[in-house]
């Protein structure tokens, strides 16, 4: 592997996916009531949580090699 993420890495992968679900919900809630900005705020949350999901795997399999 090019880059190996330490314990820190790891911490702050979770920390982005937990974010990224509170921007989902705080995104949907909003959508749901109508206010605007919404939509933009769920799209960040996706890509939290599909990026700090991608560092957590990433870590795993650094782990195992």
């Amino acid at each position: 592997m090019l880059f190996h993420f330490g314990r820190l890495g790891v911490f702050f992968g979770w920390v982005m996916i937990v974010a990224g679900i509170a921007y989902l919900a705080i995104g949907g809630r909003g959508a749901y009531a109508g206010v605007a900005g919404s939509l933009p705020r769920m799209v960040v949350g996706l890509i939290a949580v599909v990026l700090g999901s991608s560092i957590v795997r990433w870590a795993k399999r650094t782990r195992s090699d």
